[in-house]
């Protein structure tokens, strides 16, 4: 039998109150507004506040909001994008899968979604099957994530698949580096004429590509000069290898 996804209790006061104290805000003088209305209801600066303190916090900032005072809009909407976050996240676990598909599939636990979708807005987050998943667009309205609920097991699965892959992707990492320094020059990131060649970790594969640094004439030593033909030659004797892709166009891949 299948165990059914953790269903949070209520949202509270001090849920909200944590949320909107994480928020950033356009109007940097937002968040002295919080922390004063904070203090003057909380008896020790080094509380935290109960569910009674956080609600007479949350009358004085809803005044506030309310009043036309200095980020007042920007106020009342950022505590409306708290009260729909903590209207849509129901469950203790969600898997998150990237559309279009980028990499593995990786579990959030309910407070970090709670704190994405606050900061996301209204706009752009989507409640779908019925309430339970949500849809939160990238601001460049072209990917999106689905945040599906699962139980607290499927949501260690899903983070010890993670940590395994990681695991991989760094050994290969190490073995890339290892067959390749040898041989090429590798790139220094610490220095402006740094050019040669980088190995990158990105999700569930191994990248190696040239970095020109700030020397951008080096990229012909990649691209004629015969070093991209010297990497798939030293790294094909120990990996699969693909030749690049639409995004990188001049790399190799390392798929794991």
């Amino acid at each position: 039998m299948t165990e059914a996804p953790s269903v949070l209790a209520g949202p509270t006061k001090q849920q909200a109150l944590r949320l909107l104290r994480r928020r950033s805000f356009t109007a940097g003088y937002l968040e002295q507004v919080i922390d004063l209305a904070v203090r003057e209801a909380v008896s020790s600066q080094f509380d935290e506040p109960d569910e009674r303190e956080a609600a007479l916090i949350h009358q004085r900032l809803t005044r506030y909001a309310a009043n036309g005072r200095p980020g007042s809009t920007e106020l009342a909407r950022a505590m409306l994008d708290v009260k729909h976050a903590l209207a849509m996240v129901r469950h203790g676990h969600y898997r998150a899968s990237a559309i279009p598909e980028s990499g593995l599939d990786m579990a959030v636990s309910a407070e970090q979604l709670l704190e994405l979708v606050a900061e996301a807005g209204r706009d752009r987050v989507l409640a779908v099957q019925g309430g339970a998943a949500l849809v939160v667009l990238a601001e460049d309205e072209v990917s999106s994530t689905v945040y599906r609920p699962v139980s607290a097991a499927q949501a260690k699965a899903l983070r010890q698949a993670a940590r395994s892959t990681k695991e991989e992707a760094i050994r290969l990492h190490e073995a890339a580096v290892e067959a390749l320094s040898p041989h090429v020059r590798m790139a220094n990131w610490s220095k402006d004429d740094g050019y040669g060649v980088a190995v990158d970790v990105a999700r569930d594969e191994v990248s190696v590509q040239w970095w020109p640094a700030a020397v951008p004439e080096s990229l012909a030593l990649w691209e004629q000069g015969g070093i991209r033909q010297l990497c798939a030659a030293l790294l094909s004797a120990r990996f699969t290898v693909s030749d690049g892709n639409e995004r990188t166009p001049h790399a190799l891949m390392l798929r794991i």
